[in-house]
């Protein structure tokens, strides 16, 4: 018979040994019951009890090699730091769900106390965002888009929304950035980037640590927004192959000089320490291999059949 302070569910000694006999052991809960002198409900309760209390961590884990392999193939064709790929699938939510988990992942294993977190506009980014799991590991860290956005517009979110969400899960300070991505003028851009309330944002991403950005189909126009389409049209939408962070890419990884926009530049992206592209979905992988080309990414985040495709271009 085991004591009655089991009984009560706060012992974590007793949750310890029930969770080691039927996670690691194998035993089912009646056996325990049986061993344990207690109920098969009991036991239920007490490993249930074991999970909340965090006595027991539970993670899926993937056990195929061959997206182990694709990682490798990756990191070693385009010089990145590191890559995660997820299984694909039919089902464009079940994808980004599955991106945004190993992009959170990887921007967790990524941080250093006193970072400056920058924040792309993506819907495939939010999805990581959301996936973040709450920390106080590291202190005085702080969150800024990496460009303006929309209003929300077609229910997409809006950057400053993604970037509080993020700064509440990390514990840290976040700078909002109240700024259209593109207007239709450039020296109002350039008022705009010079006003002191954009500022506090703007002188931040010279010290970015990690950023996290989508890639976007440049040449595919999936947006109301008529100045983004103003822009693409402005550099030629046959020379576009994808859109990082408002600014567009050809096929060979060079950046199309176009119109100003309230974004990070290019040279600011290429210093920080780690910048994480979250995206998938074979059709994104022309689009995908560009910003890889351009050398733009230290870290991949994407599908299976993105990266089996990325390769065979580039082979």
């Amino acid at each position: 018979m085991i004591d009655d302070k089991i009984r009560t569910e706060h012992d974590l000694a007793a949750l310890v040994l029930i969770s080691e006999m039927y996670y690691i052991q194998g035993r089912t809960q009646k056996d325990i019951a049986d061993s344990l002198g207690l109920s098969r409900p009991t036991v239920s309760r007490l490993l249930q009890t074991a999970r909340d209390l965090g006595v027991v961590r539970i993670s899926i884990v993937d056990p195929s090699e061959r997206l182990k392999a694709l990682e490798e193939d990756l990191v070693q064709a385009f010089g990145l730091k590191g890559c995660r790929l997820c299984p694909s699938d039919t089902d464009r939510g079940i994808v980004k769900a599955r991106l945004g988990y190993r992009g959170a992942e990887l921007l967790l294993a990524s941080l250093e106390p006193g970072d400056v977190i920058g924040i792309g506009a993506s819907s495939t980014v939010y999805e990581a965002v959301k996936a973040l799991r709450e920390t106080r590991d590291y202190p005085g860290l702080r969150v800024v888009p990496l460009s303006g956005g929309s209003l929300g517009m077609d229910g997409r979110p809006q950057i400053n929304q993604v970037v509080h969400t993020a700064a509440q899960q990390l514990n840290a300070e976040f700078i909002y950035l109240n700024a259209p991505l593109y207007v239709g003028e450039d020296s109002i851009v350039q008022l705009l980037m010079e006003d002191t309330s954009i500022r506090q944002c703007t002188r931040l991403w010279d010290q970015l640590g990690n950023a996290m950005v989508g890639i976007g189909r440049g040449n595919i126009v999936d947006t109301k927004d008529p100045y983004f389409v103003a822009a693409l049209d402005a550099v030629g939408r046959s020379r576009v192959a994808a859109a990082v962070c408002g600014w567009f890419v050809d096929g060979e990884g060079d950046a199309i000089k176009g119109r100003n926009t309230t974004s990070v530049s290019v040279g600011q992206l290429k210093k920080a320490r780690n910048v994480i592209a979250v995206a998938g979905g074979k059709s994104k992988a022309r689009a995908i291999l560009a910003v890889l080309r351009g050398k733009f990414v230290t870290h991949l985040v994407t599908d299976e059949d993105v990266a089996r495709e990325i390769l065979f271009m580039e082979s």
